[in-house]
């Protein structure tokens, strides 16, 4: 996710949550963008974990549903 919204996220969710502590867990990635690269926030979870970041955006901080939707859908290496 971009770290904007990532930032706007993670400032509305309660610092003794579970989401908190995943989302402060993420590293920050560089990934190609055309002829740059864009830095973008990377959280490494298990499916649950991402169901409940989720479930807790729709309610806090809906700009970052669809970042979190799409990693959900993307293929990932068991």
């Amino acid at each position: 996710m971009p770290l904007q919204r990532y930032d706007r996220f993670l400032s509305w969710c309660s610092p003794d949550s579970r989401e908190y502590a995943l989302l402060k867990n993420g590293v920050i990635v560089r990934r190609p963008k055309g002829d740059r690269f864009e830095r973008i926030m990377k959280i490494d979870c298990i499916v649950e974990d991402a169901k409940a970041l989720l479930e807790l955006a729709k309610q806090l901080c809906p700009i970052v549903v669809p970042d979190i939707r799409k990693a959900l859908d993307t293929p990932r290496d068991c």
